[in-house]
């Protein structure tokens, strides 16, 4: 059971060992500019995913090989989602405590690694024991959460005598970070009428939560992350900032909507770098949608590069790359070589992921760039020619590892996912072609990618397989 885990463990660890070989294929030595001064990895430990459940010295070597790829910031969120205070004297050795542990201790990796690194923050996003119902916020249209009102004196008090515990044992600990990246929603948010317009609300909370944060972490900057703004609060914003906190906000990574490959024309405050949150988490398209590992690793090799070229053209100083987890191994590999400026094209990218982790020779290493690039689409991809192509270059591989075994897996998910779609009623047979699917998933999820109990986006009852829906209910009668 757990012989392909441990060539996750063991493929991570040589592949440290061996960074050397990841600038095979680049097509030139010299000393370039990189596109993107900033490439931040976004990899919040939650929901039961990779960087949740990930050993300490896991992370560290999993870390050392997303550097050597082209980042050069990391980032981490506290989602204290189900997590009771960690500082509280009565929860000792409970989740919101075991998971700051780890948190803590990736950073210290990350700053050893020669990351900068940076703190991901949703402001009034408390934790489970902290929301009694004379202080919750008031939820509405992206606003949910373990929520407080920031404008309710007590609320408000939760909130900065959070951050001044998670600050100041951060410094404690030996980190030491150089920026906050304070979102709105997700989690986050209050519709009361105090708290409106709650973009302001939430800026003038970020004010005094950065002002904190400078005690114990001097020179730390203010950095914002858009996902999910309208275009009327990046105006509200700007406007206060402008007025009331000149030069304070260092950038602002714009969303970019699933299928789009660009930031919007929005105002900045003065002084703010135009930035981008780019999700890679996703394959090419949208519709339907391949996100999250549903079917197993994901690649959007077109889509990365034409995103990063529209954003290099829009005056973009930096990119934050949103990640889930290991899933997206390659899209990693694809936004941070393209742009740190180590490969001009994603061809380029994928050849050199192949001759680092699969040992590929010149001529393997683009069948595996063709291969892997088909994926993009993975519902217009033919399993049978697929898999034939595939088996010839699996089998020049002695031990195979754990990066070439999830996409043999996506083949085998793909399978299953055909079959159950070529049937139209809940048949018997129909009901065990899905089982066939989770039992392979099961391989992914527990053999190779070594998760748990996944949650939230990630769990299957939040998933959006077309036939989920459907084949829940029949496993409720």
């Amino acid at each position: 059971m757990y012989g392909l885990r441990s060539c996750f463990r063991v493929g991570i660890f040589l592949a440290v060992l061996f960074s050397c070989a990841w600038s095979m294929g680049q097509e030139t030595s010299v000393t370039v500019t990189p596109p993107f001064e900033m490439r931040v990895l976004y990899a919040p430990g939650h929901f039961g995913n990779s960087y949740e459940v990930m050993g300490e010295h896991e992370m560290r070597a999993y870390l050392a090989e997303c550097k050597e790829m082209g980042f050069n910031r990391y980032a981490d969120w506290f989602d204290s989602v189900d997590c009771t205070d960690p500082f509280s004297d009565k929860y000792h050795h409970l989740m919101g405590s075991v998971l700051w542990g780890r948190k803590k201790a990736n950073f210290r990796s990350a700053q050893d690694l020669g990351f900068a690194c940076d703190l991901v923050i949703t402001p009034n996003h408390v934790f489970a024991d902290q929301c009694p119902a004379e202080i919750a916020a008031v939820k509405a249209d992206r606003i949910f959460g373990q929520l407080v009102c920031p404008s309710k004196p007590e609320g408000r008090t939760i909130i900065l005598r959070n951050y001044e515990n998670l600050f100041a044992d951060l410094a404690k600990s030996g980190v030491r970070l150089n920026a906050l990246w304070p979102g709105p929603y997700d989690y986050g948010g209050c519709a009361c009428d105090a708290c409106k317009p709650w973009i302001l609300t939430f800026a003038k909370l970020c004010r005094e939560i950065g002002d904190i944060a400078g005690k114990y972490h001097p020179g730390i900057e203010m950095r914002f992350i858009g996902w999910w703004w309208s275009a009327e609060e990046h105006r509200l914003f700007a406007e206060w900032a402008d007025r009331e906190a000149p030069n304070w906000v260092k950038s602002l990574a714009l969303h970019i909507p699933y299928g789009d490959f660009d930031v919007g024309n929005v105002p900045l405050p003065q002084g703010c770098e135009r930035q981008a949150f780019v999700h890679i988490g996703y394959a090419e398209e949208t519709k339907p949608m391949d996100i999250y590992g549903r079917f197993g690793p994901v690649i959007a090799a077109d889509r990365l590069e034409r995103t990063l070229a529209t954003l290099k053209a829009h005056g973009c100083t930096g990119v934050m790359a949103y990640s889930e987890g290991v899933f997206d191994d390659v899209n990693k590999a694809l936004l941070a070589g393209l742009g740190s400026g180590k490969h001009t094209h994603a061809d380029d990218v994928l050849k050199a992921y192949a001759k680092r982790y699969f040992k590929a020779d010149d001529t393997d290493a683009s069948a595996w760039a063709d291969w892997l690039k088909a994926w993009g689409r993975p519902f217009a991809v033919d399993p049978v020619a697929s898999g034939a192509a595939l088996a010839p270059l699996m089998a020049k591989m002695d031990d195979t590892p754990w990066r070439a075994s999830q996409w043999s897996l996506k083949l085998d998910l793909l399978k299953a996912h055909n079959a159950v779609m070529a049937l139209t009623e809940w048949t018997p047979e129909r009901l065990a072609r899905v089982d066939d699917f989770w039992k392979t998933y099961e391989v992914l999820e527990r053999r190779i990618w070594g998760l748990g109990l996944s949650r939230g986006c990630l769990g299957r009852s939040g998933c959006d397989l077309p036939w989920y829906q459907e084949w829940a209910q029949q496993v409720k009668r």
